[in-house]
Protein backbone atom coordinates (compact mmCIF):
# COMPACT_ATOMS: atom_id res chain seq x y z
CA UNK A 1 0.00 0.00 0.00
CA UNK A 2 1.64 3.62 -1.03
CA UNK A 3 2.05 6.29 1.01
CA UNK A 4 -0.89 8.54 -0.32
CA UNK A 5 -4.69 7.37 0.42
CA UNK A 6 -6.70 8.01 -2.42
CA UNK A 7 -10.23 8.27 -0.08
CA UNK A 8 -13.75 8.56 -0.94
CA UNK A 9 -16.92 7.84 -0.16
CA UNK A 10 -20.58 6.68 -1.66
CA UNK A 11 -23.86 7.94 -0.79
CA UNK A 12 -27.15 7.37 -1.79
CA UNK A 13 -30.11 9.54 -2.25
CA UNK A 14 -33.42 8.30 -2.52
CA UNK A 15 -36.70 10.50 -4.09
CA UNK A 16 -40.10 9.91 -6.03
CA UNK A 17 -38.97 11.40 -9.31
CA UNK A 18 -41.13 12.80 -11.58
CA UNK A 19 -38.82 12.21 -14.12
CA UNK A 20 -39.97 8.60 -13.63
CA UNK A 21 -43.55 9.02 -13.40
CA UNK A 22 -43.17 9.51 -9.70
CA UNK A 23 -41.39 6.17 -9.15
CA UNK A 24 -38.42 6.11 -6.49
CA UNK A 25 -35.34 7.46 -7.88
CA UNK A 26 -31.84 5.65 -6.11
CA UNK A 27 -29.18 8.55 -7.11
CA UNK A 28 -25.42 7.07 -5.91
CA UNK A 29 -23.21 10.13 -5.28
CA UNK A 30 -19.22 10.32 -5.31
CA UNK A 31 -16.92 12.13 -2.77
CA UNK A 32 -13.71 12.60 -3.55
CA UNK A 33 -10.91 13.62 -0.86
CA UNK A 34 -8.13 15.53 -2.13
CA UNK A 35 -5.24 13.54 -0.66
CA UNK A 36 -3.29 16.48 0.76
CA UNK A 37 -5.71 18.98 1.50
CA UNK A 38 -8.91 16.72 2.47
CA UNK A 39 -10.91 19.36 0.15
CA UNK A 40 -13.84 17.26 -1.50
CA UNK A 41 -15.25 16.88 -4.93
CA UNK A 42 -18.68 15.61 -5.35
CA UNK A 43 -19.76 13.35 -8.73
CA UNK A 44 -22.95 11.39 -9.66
CA UNK A 45 -24.04 9.63 -12.46
CA UNK A 46 -26.78 12.48 -12.93
CA UNK A 47 -24.74 15.31 -12.68
CA UNK A 48 -22.46 14.45 -15.31
CA UNK A 49 -25.55 15.10 -17.32
CA UNK A 50 -26.00 18.47 -16.22
CA UNK A 51 -22.79 19.78 -17.30
CA UNK A 52 -23.39 22.06 -20.50
CA UNK A 53 -26.48 23.38 -18.37
CA UNK A 54 -24.01 24.62 -15.86
CA UNK A 55 -21.36 25.78 -17.83
CA UNK A 56 -22.96 26.32 -21.60
CA UNK A 57 -21.21 26.31 -24.71
CA UNK A 58 -19.40 29.34 -25.83
CA UNK A 59 -21.15 32.26 -28.14
CA UNK A 60 -17.99 33.08 -29.93
CA UNK A 61 -20.05 35.47 -32.43
CA UNK A 62 -20.79 37.68 -29.39
CA UNK A 63 -17.61 36.96 -27.78
CA UNK A 64 -15.93 38.05 -31.35
CA UNK A 65 -18.15 41.32 -30.88
CA UNK A 66 -17.11 42.51 -27.54
CA UNK A 67 -13.43 41.65 -28.48
CA UNK A 68 -13.91 44.68 -31.73
CA UNK A 69 -15.95 46.59 -29.39
CA UNK A 70 -13.33 46.82 -26.37
CA UNK A 71 -10.48 47.18 -28.57
CA UNK A 72 -10.07 51.05 -28.99
CA UNK A 73 -9.27 52.55 -26.33
CA UNK A 74 -7.54 49.24 -25.00
CA UNK A 75 -4.49 50.44 -22.74
CA UNK A 76 -3.03 46.84 -23.07
CA UNK A 77 -2.99 47.34 -27.32
CA UNK A 78 0.41 48.36 -28.61
CA UNK A 79 -0.83 52.15 -29.22
CA UNK A 80 -1.53 53.02 -25.66
CA UNK A 81 0.36 50.52 -23.58
CA UNK A 82 3.75 52.27 -23.26
CA UNK A 83 2.01 55.84 -22.59
CA UNK A 84 -0.43 54.52 -20.10
CA UNK A 85 0.72 51.65 -17.81
CA UNK A 86 3.09 51.83 -14.72
CA UNK A 87 6.67 51.33 -14.79
CA UNK A 88 9.17 49.71 -12.42
CA UNK A 89 11.79 51.31 -10.26
CA UNK A 90 15.39 50.83 -12.19
CA UNK A 91 16.26 48.62 -9.47
CA UNK A 92 13.38 45.93 -10.19
CA UNK A 93 13.62 46.82 -13.60
CA UNK A 94 15.89 48.56 -15.92
CA UNK A 95 13.62 50.59 -18.13
CA UNK A 96 10.81 49.86 -15.87
CA UNK A 97 8.96 46.92 -18.20
CA UNK A 98 10.55 44.11 -18.67
CA UNK A 99 10.16 42.10 -22.35
CA UNK A 100 9.74 38.51 -23.86
CA UNK A 101 9.17 38.30 -27.08
CA UNK A 102 6.07 39.34 -27.22
CA UNK A 103 5.01 39.20 -23.99
CA UNK A 104 5.61 43.05 -22.19
CA UNK A 105 5.74 42.70 -18.00
CA UNK A 106 4.94 45.47 -15.87
CA UNK A 107 2.79 46.47 -12.64
CA UNK A 108 -1.03 46.07 -12.11
CA UNK A 109 -2.13 49.27 -11.41
CA UNK A 110 -4.11 48.31 -8.63
CA UNK A 111 -2.07 45.66 -6.94
CA UNK A 112 -2.93 42.72 -3.85
CA UNK A 113 -0.03 42.46 -2.91
CA UNK A 114 3.42 43.97 -2.10
CA UNK A 115 4.62 42.74 -5.94
CA UNK A 116 1.96 42.23 -8.48
CA UNK A 117 2.68 42.68 -11.77
CA UNK A 118 1.17 41.93 -15.66
CA UNK A 119 2.18 39.95 -18.18
CA UNK A 120 0.40 40.45 -21.24
CA UNK A 121 0.78 40.88 -25.24
CA UNK A 122 0.40 43.74 -26.58
CA UNK A 123 -0.67 42.69 -30.16
CA UNK A 124 -2.84 39.88 -29.27
CA UNK A 125 -6.26 41.98 -27.99
CA UNK A 126 -8.14 38.99 -27.82
CA UNK A 127 -7.13 34.94 -27.84
CA UNK A 128 -8.92 31.83 -28.31
CA UNK A 129 -8.13 29.01 -25.91
CA UNK A 130 -6.96 27.26 -28.98
CA UNK A 131 -4.57 30.55 -30.01
CA UNK A 132 -2.56 30.00 -26.92
CA UNK A 133 0.09 28.01 -28.73
CA UNK A 134 3.52 26.26 -27.27
CA UNK A 135 5.29 29.45 -28.82
CA UNK A 136 3.00 32.10 -27.35
CA UNK A 137 2.61 30.43 -24.02
CA UNK A 138 5.99 30.12 -23.87
CA UNK A 139 7.01 33.29 -24.11
CA UNK A 140 4.13 34.96 -21.57
CA UNK A 141 4.90 32.07 -18.75
CA UNK A 142 9.07 32.71 -19.80
CA UNK A 143 8.59 36.14 -18.93
CA UNK A 144 6.67 35.57 -15.78
CA UNK A 145 9.11 33.30 -14.36
CA UNK A 146 12.31 35.13 -15.43
CA UNK A 147 10.35 38.45 -14.20
CA UNK A 148 9.90 36.07 -10.87
CA UNK A 149 13.66 35.64 -10.80
CA UNK A 150 14.37 39.67 -10.96
CA UNK A 151 11.82 39.92 -8.01
CA UNK A 152 13.16 37.45 -5.89
CA UNK A 153 16.23 39.57 -5.98
CA UNK A 154 14.43 43.12 -5.93
CA UNK A 155 12.25 41.84 -3.23
CA UNK A 156 13.98 39.79 -0.13
CA UNK A 157 10.88 39.16 1.96
CA UNK A 158 8.55 38.28 -0.01
CA UNK A 159 6.96 35.02 0.88
CA UNK A 160 5.29 33.42 -2.15
CA UNK A 161 5.15 34.11 -5.47
CA UNK A 162 2.84 32.61 -8.39
CA UNK A 163 2.21 33.37 -11.84
CA UNK A 164 -1.65 33.27 -12.52
CA UNK A 165 -4.46 33.75 -14.92
CA UNK A 166 -7.87 35.05 -15.18
CA UNK A 167 -9.03 34.83 -18.89
CA UNK A 168 -12.52 35.63 -20.16
CA UNK A 169 -15.00 37.77 -18.02
CA UNK A 170 -16.68 34.12 -16.53
CA UNK A 171 -12.87 33.32 -14.80
CA UNK A 172 -12.90 36.88 -13.31
CA UNK A 173 -11.13 38.92 -15.99
CA UNK A 174 -11.69 42.75 -16.16
CA UNK A 175 -10.75 42.95 -19.68
CA UNK A 176 -10.94 41.31 -22.62
CA UNK A 177 -7.19 41.72 -23.57
CA UNK A 178 -5.46 38.51 -22.57
CA UNK A 179 -2.77 38.97 -19.63
CA UNK A 180 -0.99 36.89 -16.88
CA UNK A 181 -0.23 38.01 -13.40
CA UNK A 182 2.73 37.51 -11.22
CA UNK A 183 1.29 37.86 -7.46
CA UNK A 184 3.68 37.95 -4.71
CA UNK A 185 3.88 39.06 -0.63
CA UNK A 186 4.16 38.59 2.64
CA UNK A 187 1.35 36.97 3.48
CA UNK A 188 0.21 33.68 1.42
CA UNK A 189 -3.27 33.24 0.25
CA UNK A 190 -4.64 30.42 3.24
CA UNK A 191 -4.78 27.40 0.76
CA UNK A 192 -1.72 28.41 -0.35
CA UNK A 193 -0.23 28.24 3.26
CA UNK A 194 -2.31 25.01 3.97
CA UNK A 195 -0.90 23.25 1.03
CA UNK A 196 2.47 24.21 2.48
CA UNK A 197 1.65 23.08 6.08
CA UNK A 198 0.28 19.67 4.86
CA UNK A 199 3.38 18.56 2.46
CA UNK A 200 5.66 19.83 4.95
CA UNK A 201 4.17 17.32 7.64
CA UNK A 202 4.38 14.87 4.90
CA UNK A 203 8.29 14.99 5.03
CA UNK A 204 8.66 15.35 8.30
CA UNK A 205 6.18 11.73 8.79
CA UNK A 206 7.51 9.87 5.68
CA UNK A 207 11.17 11.22 4.88
CA UNK A 208 9.84 11.74 1.41
CA UNK A 209 8.00 14.63 -0.81
CA UNK A 210 4.46 14.43 -0.81
CA UNK A 211 4.72 15.41 -4.83
CA UNK A 212 7.28 13.04 -5.79
CA UNK A 213 4.88 10.57 -3.87
CA UNK A 214 1.99 11.61 -5.81
CA UNK A 215 3.75 11.73 -8.84
CA UNK A 216 5.10 7.69 -8.22
CA UNK A 217 1.86 6.48 -6.77
CA UNK A 218 -0.17 8.17 -9.68
CA UNK A 219 2.15 6.80 -12.54
CA UNK A 220 1.97 3.56 -10.65
CA UNK A 221 -1.63 3.41 -10.98
CA UNK A 222 -1.93 5.39 -14.68
CA UNK A 223 -5.28 6.07 -15.13
CA UNK A 224 -5.02 9.82 -14.17
CA UNK A 225 -1.94 10.39 -16.01
CA UNK A 226 -1.64 12.69 -19.16
CA UNK A 227 1.79 12.43 -19.75
CA UNK A 228 5.13 15.20 -19.36
CA UNK A 229 8.64 15.69 -19.87
CA UNK A 230 11.57 17.87 -18.58
CA UNK A 231 10.98 16.40 -15.04
CA UNK A 232 6.68 17.50 -15.37
CA UNK A 233 4.08 15.38 -15.15
CA UNK A 234 0.69 16.34 -16.16
CA UNK A 235 -2.42 14.27 -13.94
CA UNK A 236 -5.83 15.03 -14.20
CA UNK A 237 -6.89 15.59 -10.34
CA UNK A 238 -8.13 12.76 -8.63
CA UNK A 239 -10.46 15.17 -6.36
CA UNK A 240 -10.34 18.30 -8.42
CA UNK A 241 -10.99 21.72 -7.26
CA UNK A 242 -12.49 23.11 -10.34
CA UNK A 243 -14.02 22.54 -13.75
CA UNK A 244 -12.30 19.71 -16.06
CA UNK A 245 -8.85 20.14 -13.64
CA UNK A 246 -5.53 19.64 -15.14
CA UNK A 247 -2.30 19.55 -13.15
CA UNK A 248 1.45 19.56 -14.06
CA UNK A 249 3.67 18.64 -10.96
CA UNK A 250 7.30 19.53 -11.18
CA UNK A 251 8.83 17.75 -7.79
CA UNK A 252 12.55 18.74 -8.48
CA UNK A 253 11.50 22.36 -8.28
CA UNK A 254 10.38 24.58 -5.21
CA UNK A 255 9.88 27.95 -6.62
CA UNK A 256 8.47 29.12 -10.29
CA UNK A 257 12.08 30.93 -10.68
CA UNK A 258 13.88 28.23 -10.48
CA UNK A 259 12.15 26.03 -13.59
CA UNK A 260 14.73 25.80 -16.43
CA UNK A 261 13.70 26.61 -20.26
CA UNK A 262 13.07 22.96 -20.98
CA UNK A 263 10.60 23.04 -17.97
CA UNK A 264 9.15 26.21 -19.39
CA UNK A 265 8.60 24.74 -22.89
CA UNK A 266 6.75 21.72 -21.36
CA UNK A 267 4.49 23.80 -19.39
CA UNK A 268 3.45 25.56 -22.45
CA UNK A 269 3.53 22.78 -24.66
CA UNK A 270 0.60 20.88 -22.26
CA UNK A 271 -1.35 23.90 -21.32
CA UNK A 272 -1.80 24.64 -25.35
CA UNK A 273 -2.65 21.32 -25.64
CA UNK A 274 -5.51 21.29 -23.01
CA UNK A 275 -6.60 25.07 -23.40
CA UNK A 276 -7.59 23.69 -27.38
CA UNK A 277 -9.35 21.26 -25.82
CA UNK A 278 -11.51 22.95 -23.46
CA UNK A 279 -12.14 24.95 -26.72
CA UNK A 280 -13.22 21.94 -28.66
CA UNK A 281 -15.41 20.74 -25.76
CA UNK A 282 -17.43 24.43 -26.38
CA UNK A 283 -15.37 26.11 -23.43
CA UNK A 284 -13.41 29.52 -23.82
CA UNK A 285 -12.89 30.61 -19.76
CA UNK A 286 -10.39 29.63 -17.70
CA UNK A 287 -8.64 29.72 -15.04
CA UNK A 288 -4.86 28.86 -14.43
CA UNK A 289 -1.86 29.11 -11.20
CA UNK A 290 1.82 28.36 -11.28
CA UNK A 291 2.47 28.01 -7.69
CA UNK A 292 5.75 26.78 -5.98
CA UNK A 293 6.56 26.53 -1.85
CA UNK A 294 7.19 29.06 0.66
CA UNK A 295 10.30 31.28 -0.98
CA UNK A 296 12.33 30.92 2.72
CA UNK A 297 13.23 28.09 4.41
CA UNK A 298 13.66 24.09 3.95
CA UNK A 299 12.33 23.26 0.12
CA UNK A 300 12.93 19.20 0.49
CA UNK A 301 8.82 19.48 0.96
CA UNK A 302 7.04 21.81 -1.95
CA UNK A 303 7.37 21.60 -5.86
CA UNK A 304 5.75 23.65 -7.84
CA UNK A 305 2.39 22.88 -9.62
CA UNK A 306 0.25 24.17 -11.79
CA UNK A 307 -3.32 24.02 -12.12
CA UNK A 308 -5.69 24.66 -14.43
CA UNK A 309 -9.17 24.63 -14.41
CA UNK A 310 -12.35 25.45 -17.02
CA UNK A 311 -15.13 28.64 -16.40
CA UNK A 312 -18.38 29.03 -17.42
CA UNK A 313 -18.69 29.31 -21.21
CA UNK A 314 -19.10 32.87 -22.56
CA UNK A 315 -22.20 33.80 -23.70
CA UNK A 316 -24.32 36.64 -23.15
CA UNK A 317 -26.77 34.78 -20.23
CA UNK A 318 -23.67 33.14 -19.13
CA UNK A 319 -23.99 32.08 -15.29
CA UNK A 320 -21.54 31.30 -12.60
CA UNK A 321 -19.95 28.26 -11.72
CA UNK A 322 -19.34 29.27 -8.05
CA UNK A 323 -21.96 28.40 -5.62
CA UNK A 324 -22.15 27.65 -1.92
CA UNK A 325 -20.81 24.81 -2.37
CA UNK A 326 -17.31 26.04 -3.86
CA UNK A 327 -17.59 29.62 -2.41
CA UNK A 328 -18.53 28.78 1.33
CA UNK A 329 -17.97 25.23 1.85
CA UNK A 330 -15.17 24.18 0.21
CA UNK A 331 -16.29 21.66 -2.12
CA UNK A 332 -16.50 21.17 -6.20
CA UNK A 333 -18.24 18.95 -8.33
CA UNK A 334 -17.20 16.71 -10.88
CA UNK A 335 -19.29 16.55 -13.96
CA UNK A 336 -16.82 14.64 -16.01
CA UNK A 337 -14.93 11.79 -14.15
CA UNK A 338 -10.72 12.64 -14.19
CA UNK A 339 -9.92 9.22 -15.05
CA UNK A 340 -11.98 10.27 -18.49
CA UNK A 341 -10.41 13.60 -18.84
CA UNK A 342 -6.85 11.58 -18.24
CA UNK A 343 -8.01 9.31 -21.02
CA UNK A 344 -9.17 11.79 -23.44
CA UNK A 345 -5.79 13.82 -23.23
CA UNK A 346 -3.28 11.61 -22.95
CA UNK A 347 -3.90 10.64 -27.00
CA UNK A 348 -3.25 14.59 -27.35
CA UNK A 349 -0.34 14.19 -25.44
CA UNK A 350 1.14 11.63 -27.40
CA UNK A 351 0.38 13.35 -30.45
Amino acid sequence: MGLITFEHSVETSSFFSPLLEMQLDEQIIEVRRDPLTGMTAVASAALATKEEMFYGKTDWPHAEELARNSREGCFFCPEKVLDVTPRYPEHVVPGGRFERGRALVFPNLFPLAALHAVVTYPERHFLRPSDFDPELLGEGLGAGVEFAGRAEGAYVDLEHLELCCNHMLPAGASMVHPHFQVFGGHAAPWLLRLQWELAAAFYREHGVSYWQTLVDEESALGVRVVGGAAGCTWLAAYAPTGGREVMAVLPGRARIAALDDDQVAELARGLSKVLAWYEREGLSAFNFSLCGGPLHGDARAHAVVLRVVARSAFKPDYRTDDYFLQKQLGGELIFVAPEQIAATLRAEFGA
